[in-house]
């Protein structure tokens, strides 16, 4: 396989269309097109979807993977042989949203002395981390799953603790005689994926014999999650990182825990590409000492 026809695969998926791939790539539309026939001919399937944006087929999704781990090892080889303009290795990463706005903060740290590389951040719910190493779109990821992807490794980080919180004046509102209406109090979910409050409020449900099923808001975003939580626009599941001041003490004047719904620990895992680089090396490292502080 030729490494720029390989290269044109993923600049396609990186830019979304054919004609801002060949842009990127500095060549001509026709050219680029060629690359992409080329390189289906030569593995006897297509690997494209001619979509706006242009999507992977499940072949592409191999490829792709393929197309990524080639471009950096080359790019890092030709750098050690003086080559290569002095460019940075891009090494793209998916990490999940609670990590990433606590203890990966120290790995941004390190990576600031870093003037070899270049960090591209993908966000993703912990469950589904691994979805975007194993198709190619990231060198290494922070998620729950354990099990190595094909051509991976698997490294144990720790445990994240989460517990449930609410403003107590939420908690207040919908108590009657000391017991919390649970199907009635609203949930607040950082997005369509995050199963953690409705994992926790199903563990209840169990336990009582009920059917819960409460108004739940969504806020995709962490800072502002919390914030919707400490206002009072339902409940959330919040990381022992991010807990406010005296919550846990029970001292904070606004806000508690639940302790009907108790609390969570989430294991987390590292996954990198086995195939190493210089670069690739040094960013496990640096998670590695960042999370050297989780259980």
């Amino acid at each position: 396989m030729n490494t720029d026809h390989l290269r044109a695969l993923a600049a396609a998926v990186d830019e979304g269309t054919f004609e801002a791939a060949a842009a990127a790539l500095r060549i001509s539309g026709s050219a680029f097109s060629q690359r992409i026939k080329a390189l289906e001919k030569d593995l006897g399937q297509v690997l494209l979807t001619r979509t706006i944006p242009v999507t992977t087929t499940v072949a592409g999704d191999r490829a792709l993977r393929l197309a990524r781990q080639v471009a950096v090892l080359e790019d890092e080889a030709r750098r050690s042989m003086g080559q290569g303009g002095g460019g940075r290795t891009v090494l793209r990463v998916a990490v999940n949203v609670d990590s990433l706005a606590t203890w990966f903060v120290e790995v941004l740290r390190q990576a600031v002395t870093w003037d070899d590389v270049v960090l591209q951040l993908q966000t993703e719910d912990q469950g589904h981390t691994h979805e975007l190493l194993r198709s190619g779109a990231v060198v290494a990821a922070v998620g729950e799953e354990p099990q190595p992807v094909t051509g991976c490794i698997s490294m144990e980080l720790g445990q994240m603790g989460y517990h449930a919180v609410a403003a107590s004046a939420l908690l207040e509102h919908y108590a009657e005689n000391g017991v919390v209406d649970f199907g009635a109090m609203p949930v607040v979910d950082f997005g369509p994926r995050d199963t953690m409050q409705r994992s926790v409020l199903d563990r209840l449900a169990r336990e009582r014999g009920l059917v819960l099923d409460p108004p739940r808001h969504v806020v995709p975003s962490s800072e502002t999650y919390l914030r919707a939580v400490e206002l009072g626009m339902g409940w959330g599941m919040f990381p022992d990182w991010q807990l406010p001041a005296g919550v846990l003490e029970g001292t904070h004047p606004e806000m508690e825990m639940i302790p009907e719904l108790g609390s969570a620990r989430i294991g987390l895992h590292w996954q990198r590409w086995s195939a190493g680089t210089g670069a690739l090396d040094r960013l496990t490292a640096a998670v590695q000492q960042a999370a050297r502080h989780m259980v």
